[in-house]
């Protein structure tokens, strides 16, 4: 029994075991009837870190690249294939010069990755050095932003709200003393202008 990765029109990966496998029987496997334009599209050969050491693995894909409507294979196959569009299923074998060897969909992951470079470690950036760990004290807030106009620190924001309330609250004081002020003027001026004319019963 041999172990073969077959990649259905989805994405999905499976691994079969072929009793009799060859390379030329390939195309039943993946369901087609004629082996036309059913053929080897890539050969990829990589060296991936096994349990005790580097394993290398040459791995062959195998597709048609025509086909009916709808019936596009959904699966990102790495470079060279990746700008490439294949039908219906395709297959993974691994061959070792002329002998097909076993595959299965754990170490094709595997090489997957690896084919693609290696996928970004998420813990590593997140342990980054933070870029306002050289920033001065006296310019960031107290809870570590830095004071850019936009962020502001919650006590100078308390403290520009006093201040304007206590300027709300004088000029308030001013108008209503300006206005007793004028009051008190007012009846001053009227008792002042006011003027007095006596007659004597003699006249």
């Amino acid at each position: 029994m041999t172990k073969i990765v077959l990649v259905d029109k989805t994405g999905n990966l499976s691994t079969v075991n072929v009793k009799s496998i060859s390379r030329d029987i390939l195309y039943k496997k993946c369901g087609f009837k004629k082996e036309k334009g059913f053929d080897k599209k890539t050969t990829w050969t990589v060296s991936v870190k096994g349990d005790e050491e580097k394993e290398r693995h040459t791995v062959e894909l195998w597709a048609r690249d025509f086909g009916n409507a709808n019936t596009e294979n959904k699966y990102d196959f790495p470079p060279p294939c990746d700008t490439v569009l294949y039908f219906g299923s395709c297959c993974l074998i691994k061959v070792d010069g002329d002998e097909l060897c076993d595959l299965d969909v754990e170490t094709w992951k595997k090489i997957y990755e690896k084919l693609f470079g290696g996928f970004e470690d998420l813990k590593s950036e997140s342990e980054s050095e933070d870029e306002l760990d050289e920033v001065p004290d006296d310019m960031k807030t107290k809870d570590g932003y830095l004071k850019d106009g936009f962020v502001v620190d919650s006590n100078s924001e308390k403290s520009n709200n006093k201040s304007d309330n206590s300027e709300t609250e004088s000029d308030c004081v001013s108008e209503a003393e300006a206005e007793d002020s004028s009051d008190e003027d007012s009846d001053d001026s009227e008792l002042q202008e006011e003027c007095y004319a006596y007659t004597s019963d003699e006249e």
